[in-house]
C-alpha cells in the first residue's frame, strides 16, 4: 500500500502493520510510510488503527517497533494531500508464548494414540471418552490390576504405600498430595464411567473436548513421573 506521493518524494520505507498482536487473530499487513522520530504518515486508506504495532527497518540495524498511540485520518484537500497520521508511543516488549496453539499433537502419546483420529474426524465425544479409558488400560499395564473403575484406582494409587506413588514431596506434603491424586483419578474415572459421560463434551464443541483432552494428558505424564511399589505391571 503506497504512501501520498507528497510523502515518498520526502523518503518512504516499507513498514508492517501488525493488528492484534500475539493472539489468534493477529493480522499483519504490509504498507509504505514516512517515518520521522514522533510520528509516521501513511495512505489514507491504510488499515492501521490505535494500539496497532509498526515494525520497520532501523538504520542502525535490526528492527524498530512502534506503537500507534494516535491515528489521525485527515480526508480532506486535494487527493494527494489526504493521509492518515500516527502519533508513535513506546511498543511492548516482544511476548512469544511458548505455545501459541494447543494441539491434540502436542499432547501426552498415550491420548494421541487412543483419540487423535477421533477427534480430527469430528468424534470429540468419543475421543474424550477413550483418552480417559486410555488412564485405566494404563493403570492396569502399571499395576498388573485386573479390576476396572474406582476400584483399579484405589489399589493402584491408594493405601499407607500405593503401587503407584505420585506424590513428589514427603511427610505430611505426601500424603496431601498422594490423596489429591487418588481423588482426581477416581473423579475422573467415575465421570467416565457414568451413563451420560457422553455429554462432557459435544461433538460441536472442539474446544471443550481438547480441555478435557489437555486434563487426560496432564494425568497421564503424572504417572509417567509415578514411583512404582512392588508392581507387577509391565510398564
Amino acid at each position: 500500500m503506497p504512501a501520498p506521493s507528497m510523502f515518498r518524494d520526502l523518503g518512504t520505507k516499507q513498514v508492517t502493520i501488525v493488528h492484534l498482536e500475539g493472539s489468534e487473530d493477529e493480522v499483519r499487513i504490509e504498507a509504505e510510510a514516512l517515518i520521522q522520530a514522533k510520528s509516521g504518515f501513511f495512505d489514507i486508506a491504510t488499515p492501521i488503527y490505535e494500539g496497532d504495532i509498526v515494525e520497520f527497518s532501523d538504520p542502525r540495524g535490526g528492527t524498530d517497533r512502534k506503537q500507534a498511540s494516535e491515528v489521525h485520518v485527515n480526508d480532506f484537500g486535494p487527493e494527494d494531500m489526504r493521509h492518515t497520521k500516527v502519533v508513535w508511543g513506546a511498543a511492548p516488549a516482544v511476548r512469544v508464548a511458548p505455545v501459541r496453539r494447543l494441539s491434540i499433537e502436542h499432547l501426552h502419546s498415550e491420548v494421541a494414540q487412543v483419540a487423535s483420529d477421533l477427534f480430527a474426524d469430528g468424534h470429540h465425544s468419543q475421543a474424550v471418552a477413550e483418552a480417559f479409558k486410555s488412564l485405566e488400560v494404563r493403570l492396569r499395564r502399571m499395576t498388573g490390576a485386573d479390576k476396572s473403575g474406582v476400584a483399579l484406582v484405589g489399589e493402584a494409587l491408594g493405601g499407607p504405600v500405593p503401587k503407584i506413588n505420585l506424590a513428589t514431596s514427603s511427610g505430611r506434603s505426601g500424603v496431601d498430595e498422594r490423596e489429591g491424586y487418588l481423588a482426581i483419578f477416581r473423579g475422573v474415572v467415575q465421570a467416565v464411567r457414568n451413563p451420560k459421560a457422553h455429554e462432557l463434551a459435544t461433538d460441536e464443541d472442539p474446544w471443550v473436548a481438547l480441555e478435557y483432552l489437555g486434563m487426560a494428558s496432564l494425568l497421564h505424564r503424572r504417572l509417567d513421573g509415578g514411583q512404582r511399589n512392588d508392581c507387577s505391571g509391565t510398564e
